[in-house]
């Protein structure tokens, strides 16, 4: 028993704060991955999370992280490259994998612009979630800021706060509301929550409002125009490693050989983007002489 309880206590030290890694190699963590088109064979393996960061087609930014979610690498991330440049990006965009509370609060004390989607981002877009009309998300509100349930009620009752604390250590406070008359004798009751004995809705003043300025920044025409350079720019970058490389696999084992293997790739990729320029720009000199 005790020699069981040291080797639970040994992988337990081994794992830290993940849930799992691979006996083969201590450092990776096993996945969810992609292993055919559709995804639907529910096989992980063990991996690595790799992150890039991408500006005029160059990788200006690269790491490697053992958390299979991207929430928690954007902290570190933004840290690695103000190690190495000295200044923080101005308007880094990320998709909704970034976005929450304790990277927002991280942006703004650091100076950089709300410009990461978040989980419900695209979804507000959507015409068929938009049909849902007992999702909270689709419930109009007051000048007061009081949801209105789709019979027409406003749920105004104040009930209390749920008080979390984010993985960041940041306070996440949701204010309760509900409207108890009108649910007892609803006709939609069934359609609108199943328990319970009324419709309870939280509200989070300080998440909405940064959500509020995000949709504001990617809402413009410069906005969109980040969105779009970032899947051209990023997705490009990683096509290319995987794709055109063969970086599909790691060769190495360990973080610290998974690291420089990464990194040796995004060089070479810099250094191939930066031959092509050269070459155009060659070409379009003895054109010029020419004519």
């Amino acid at each position: 028993m005790a020699l069981k309880l040291m080797e639970y206590e040994e992988w337990l030290y081994t794992l830290g704060n993940r849930n799992s890694c691979s006996k083969t190699d201590l450092d990776a963590t096993f996945m969810a991955t992609k292993w055919d088109y559709y995804n639907q064979s529910g096989v992980t393996r063990p991996c690595c999370n790799c992150q890039i960061a991408v500006s005029d087609g160059l990788i200006v930014n690269a790491d490697i992280f053992q958390n299979p979610g991207d929430t928690l690498t954007w902290q570190a991330f933004m840290d690695r490259y103000h190690d190495y440049t000295g200044k923080y990006p101005c308007r880094p965009v990320a998709d909704a994998g970034y976005g929450s509370l304790d990277n927002y609060l991280y942006n703004l004390k650091n100076g950089i612009e709300l410009v990461q989607k978040y989980g419900n981002f695209g979804k507000k877009k959507d015409r068929r979630f938009q049909k849902r009309i007992y999702n909270v998300l689709n419930w109009k509100q007051t000048e007061e800021g009081f949801l209105i349930c789709p019979e027409g009620r406003v749920l105004d009752q104040y009930e209390g706060d749920n008080i979390s604390r984010t993985r960041g250590g940041n306070l996440h406070i949701s204010q309760m509301y509900a409207e108890k008359g009108h649910c007892e004798g609803c006709p939609r009751r069934s359609q609108c929550f199943r328990f319970g004995k009324y419709r309870r809705v939280g509200k989070n003043v300080v998440m909405e409002e940064l959500q509020g300025k995000v949709d504001e920044n990617l809402g413009c025409e410069e906005g969109k125009g980040l969105c779009r350079q970032r899947s051209i720019q990023v997705e490009g970058a990683f096509g290319i490693l995987k794709q055109d490389r063969g970086m599909t696999r790691f060769r190495r084992r360990g973080l610290k050989g998974v690291k420089m293997e990464f990194l040796l790739n995004c060089l070479g990729l810099n250094l191939y983007k930066y031959h092509l320029f050269w070459l155009k720009q060659r070409a379009n000199n003895l054109i010029g002489k020419l004519n």
